[in-house]
């Protein structure tokens, strides 16, 4: 640190001026003057600084620095560290280092900007960090609050400058009347010294510029709810909540000794409910140590219930999300006015197309407002165009939205979904005999059928979340479970297709008039497909014995040839071969009179199904070159979804060379369709060809390709890979991993709800 005397010394010398002659002038006396320069005195008092600055005739800079070395050493003004501080040690080195590390340019100074929601711990962890740090800075720590989004207004610049200029120990009789003046004096009393600045709730990077000090012997920490992007030089700190073995711990430190022991799942509970947010968590705990008749299981319970969840954290939790809703500018309002329609969002990620539904306006008007959220931290972009909600935000939201708006905005997001679904099954080709309206798809943009896909990829789970909810209406229902249908089965989703179809079907049940009367018989043929696709023929002939009756040959003569072909691979499988062959010759008798060459791909390939089941191999690999040839000449594109068919075909023949053949022989052409699902079905029968051949090293490479294709996109088709990959493993001698593979597929069969579960449990108990 600078000190006063040396600097007055080198002042008066510059002026020329005698010890007698700068008394003279400035009215300070001799002996005074000769205390300061000496060092006996360190920090004269601000009246005696002006008068020997007007003596000595200083420029605003020369004054500045004078004034500077006559400020005394900050005695630091941190809040008081947070007795029940836990966890956080990552990012606690993390700031540290920064601050003191060292390394960066000269006159740069190191900021640690601290962001994220409301009641995280931003102010915590600052102070925290800061009180460990002060034996680093040697002239202390000056800490300033800004009320960036408190009550009132947030501090201007020039009143945050004032108060650090007063804990450095500036007492001017006339203070600087513009952030300029005290920004220069500010950053020339920062120029001497080594100083740790904390400057918390921060409302934006304007309100920060003006406070940083202009020297690399400074550091500073900011810490705001809004996302400070901009701010030169800045390093961001992120924080989340709480990991889940911290959060728990702070809940112990929150409640006391020998109120959370007794029910560790319960502990678990009360910390999910609470987010893991820590302002929540130290509330929780407070609530349960002022109610000694409480137990953790009470609070658990109280808490459980979501509407009355915020009531329990009184004011704190509300509070705290309310103030970052309070801003004035016109992006705070208009984000402000479409928090509480976005909370009746009842999904986990939340989609741009999705939330502008909700709300009733053009995504290019509310994509800048959902990103304004987020610098506000009161959303989290998890990926570009989705949003995330924290569960309590979430819930704050919903109290907001209007009553009289809500089931509006849910009928319009469903609207949204029938008209993505429809969009996609419309590309594939549909035609007013097959059950569809052109007003679906109204007020949708037109995307290529590779973004429909994508896009159904991202939501189709919150889809059938919606499906589930007792609110959508029956003809609702019947419509989505129409349009999604084809998607459910392009990529091999059979779980979630059966559970939507059965949903329709209940729902045409409870009320036949609620939709078409094609609805019944196509519902219930790709739910055939589903169980079909699961093992499970016998469900599926049932389905398809109903979508025949459905569809009467001289009504809707399309449906009922397809169904009827169907059928036939169904009881092909079911042993019922006399029955199947019947149906497959009819199918295709149909297929030919309706000239619809998609039908007659489909129909031959069950009749070389029947006849590779009946040992006529000859006319299975004619039956299949035909059905091949049949969806090249009209619909090649989803030629890739028949090829792993043909595949298990011959395997069900008792024929794993000709399936190898099959398979290995149009690998490459099934890769370059680009679909995922189709290409790890190929590969997956592919690795079973080649266990039944004993090829077990080529099987486990094409079992792993597979998996690596598919896996954490379609949990299905992941058992059933892992499954037979387990196979070859266990083949090859490597039990351990084969042991691995199985325990996944087991878990995964028994998410779905798969009967192959029984059969990976006895591979394990064998």
């Amino acid at each position: 640190m600078v000190e006063f005397g040396p600097v007055l010394r080198r002042f008066r010398k510059a002026a020329g001026l005698s010890q007698e002659q700068l008394a003279e002038a400035s009215g300070v006396s001799v002996e005074a003057i000769k205390t300061l320069e000496a060092g006996r005195r360190r920090s004269p008092r601000a009246k005696t600084v002006e008068l020997l600055s007007d003596g000595l005739r200083l420029d605003a800079d020369a004054r500045a620095e004078l004034q500077a070395a006559a400020a005394r050493p900050s005695r630091g003004r941190l809040p008081n560290d947070v007795a029940d501080f836990v966890g956080r040690v990552e990012q606690i080195a993390a700031v540290s280092e920064l601050l003191t590390g060292g390394g960066q340019a000269p006159g740069v100074v190191v900021i640690s900007a601290i962001a994220g929601m409301g009641g995280v711990g931003k102010t915590a962890l600052a102070v925290h960090v800061a009180r460990g740090l002060t034996v680093r800075f040697a002239d202390g720590v000056l800490y300033v609050n800004l009320r960036g989004f408190g009550i009132g207004e947030p501090m201007t610049p020039l009143e945050a400058l004032n108060t650090l200029l007063q804990q450095l120990g500036f007492a001017l009789q006339r203070p600087p009347e513009s952030t300029e003046e005290a920004a220069g004096l500010f950053r020339t009393a920062c120029a001497t010294r080594q100083l740790l600045v904390v400057l918390d709730d921060a409302a934006g990077v304007d309100q920060v510029l003006p406070l940083l000090p202009g020297t690399s012997t400074c550091a500073v920490i900011v810490t705001s709810r809004r996302a400070l992007v901009g701010l030169p030089g800045a390093r961001s700190l992120e924080l989340a909540v709480l990991p889940d073995d911290e959060a728990l711990a702070l809940l112990i430190a929150a409640a006391g000794p020998g109120r959370i022991e007794t029910d560790s799942q319960a502990a678990r509970e009360v910390v999910a409910r609470c987010g893991s947010l820590p302002l929540a968590i130290r509330i929780a705990g407070s609530r349960l140590a002022a109610e000694p008749s409480w137990t953790i299981t009470d609070l658990a319970r109280r808490l459980a219930d979501e509407s009355a969840r915020l009531d329990l954290f009184g004011d704190g939790v509300r509070a705290s999300i309310a103030l970052s809703l309070a801003g004035t500018s016109a992006i705070d309002v208009a984000a402000a006015e479409i928090f509480g329609l976005l909370g009746l969002y009842e999904g986990n990620e939340l989609d741009l197309k999705v939330a502008a539904r909700l709300v009733d306006r053009p995504e290019s008007e509310i994509e800048p407002l959902l990103e304004h959220l987020v610098d506000l931290h009161l959303l989290e972009s998890t990926s570009p165009r989705r949003y995330q909600f924290h569960d309590l935000v979430r819930t704050y939201a919903r109290e907001l939205a209007p009553d009289d708006g809500a089931a509006a905005a849910r009928e319009r997001v469903l609207a949204l979904y029938v008209a993505m679904a429809w969009q996609a099954r419309a590309k594939l080709g549909v035609s007013q005999a097959f059950w569809y309206d052109e007003q679906w798809v109204a007020g949708v943009e037109h995307l290529e059928y590779d973004e429909v896909m994508a896009w159904l990829d991202t939501e189709a789970t919150e889809i059938l979340a919606a499906a589930r909810r007792p609110t959508t209406g029956r003809g609702t229902l019947v419509v989505l479970a129409g349009g999604m249908m084809r998607y459910w089965i392009i990529r091999r989703r059979h779980a979630e297709g059966a559970e939507l179809g059965e949903l329709a079907l209940a729902a045409l049940r409870d009320d036949p008039t609620c939709a078409s009367v094609f609805a019944l018989s196509r519902i219930s043929y790709h739910v055939a497909a589903h169980y079909s696709a699961r093992s499970d023929s016998e469900t599926a002939v049932a389905h398809l014995r109903v979508a025949i009756a459905a569809a009467p040959l001289d009504t809707d003569p399309l449906n009922h040839v397809v169904c009827t072909i169907t059928l036939a691979q169904d009881l092909e499988r079911l042993d019922q071969l006399d029955e199947a062959a019947e149906l497959a010759r009819s199918g295709l008798e149909g297929a030919l009179r309706l000239g619809n060459e998609i039908i007659e791909s489909d129909a031959r390939f069950s009749i070389g199904s029947l006849a590779g089941r009946l040992g006529r191999f000859a006319e299975q690999d004619e039956a299949f070159d035909l059905a091949a040839a049949a969806l090249r000449r009209s619909r090649p594109e989803i030629l890739h979804l028949l090829l792993p068919d043909i595949g298990a075909s011959y395997l069900r023949s008792g024929r794993p060379e000709s399936a190898r053949t099959w398979l290995r022989d149009h690998l490459a052409e099934i890769r370059l369709s680009g679909d995922k699902s189709a290409i790890a079905e190929h590969l997956r029968w592919l690795g079973v060809a080649e266990t039944a051949l004993a090829a077990h090293h080529e099987a486990r490479t094409a079992l792993t390709e597979a998996l690596d294709v598919i896996q954490g996109s379609n949990d299905e088709m992941e058992a059933q890979i892992r499954h037979a990959l387990g196979t070859a493993l266990s083949e090859l001698g490597e039990d351990e991993l084969a042991r691995e593979q199985w325990l996944v597929a087991l878990d995964l069969y028994r998410r779905g709800g798969s009967p192959q579960a029984a059969e990976v449990q006895g591979l394990l108990d064998g």
